[in-house]
């Protein structure tokens, strides 16, 4: 392109305060030199441009690391109620990734399900919730919470969650952080039965799972609302004085 050298500076192509470059014979190179803007006077300085915006660590974090295709399940992992050991677990459920029995590398195993008797194939649309443990623990909290979950298919499953308790109501995120509770602590008793040989109740199960949430749910400190209003109620949790005053 021209006779200068790799660690020449930016320097040997300037004189008199104007662009001086050498002979150049690359047409794509002299198209080049040709939109460079005029050299202004003033002291240098570095400016950083985006497409998206303005230029900080976020665009930049974006730039080297696109983001992925939006999931339609993202929301059952948000909300003020959240336990992220609980969020942990359901999101590997929700991508199918659990250790369960049925993965091709384990055909050497005895692959049942140890939380019922029925002789069925542990996988994530047998815990969640076909087997008889699991939807046991489900009439649990249906008896104190109205807890709707459909007869279907692990993965349909999630689906209606996603649509069915989407938003900022507290109501549905109480729901989203319910299910969180529940596929973690069904997952801890298959984990107890299998390694430690040691075996919960579905009532107990189900009677911790809402009490986890209540508990939560007390926990953080909600504004004054009637979707606060109808949240306490259903979860039949004492309502403060001074978050309702007479």
């Amino acid at each position: 392109m021209t006779n200068t050298q790799p660690l020449d500076k930016l320097s040997v192509v300037i004189k008199d305060g104007q662009w001086d470059w050498p002979l150049i014979t690359d047409i794509a190179c002299l198209e080049i030199t040709h939109m460079l803007p005029p050299i202004t006077e003033g002291q240098d300085r570095i400016n950083w441009k985006s497409n998206i915006g303005s230029f900080n660590t976020s665009t930049a974090y974006d730039l080297f690391r696109p983001p992925g295709p939006k999931v339609v399940w993202s929301s059952l992992l948000l909300g003020p109620f959240k336990i992220p050991k609980n969020c942990f677990i359901l999101w590997l459920a929700i991508l199918g990734r659990l250790s369960t029995l049925d993965k091709p590398w384990l055909h050497h195993t005895e692959n049942n399900c140890i939380l019922c008797p029925d002789g069925v194939q542990e996988t994530h649309d047998h815990l969640f919730f076909t087997c008889s443990f699991s939807r046991r623990c489900l009439t649990i909290i249906r008896q104190q919470i109205p807890f709707l979950w459909p007869n279907r298919h692990w993965q349909r499953g999630i689906h209606w969650a996603s649509s069915r308790w989407r938003g900022k109501h507290v109501v549905n995120a109480a729901f989203r952080s319910l299910l969180a509770s529940l596929v973690y602590h069904i997952w801890q008793e298959r984990n107890s039965r299998r390694f430690q040989h040691r075996s919960r109740t579905p009532s107990i199960v189900g009677n911790l799972v809402v009490e986890e949430l209540r508990q939560r749910i007390i926990s953080v400190q909600l504004r004054q609302s009637v979707s606060t209003l109808g949240l306490y109620r259903l979860w039949k949790i004492p309502w403060p004085v001074e978050m309702f005053p007479n």
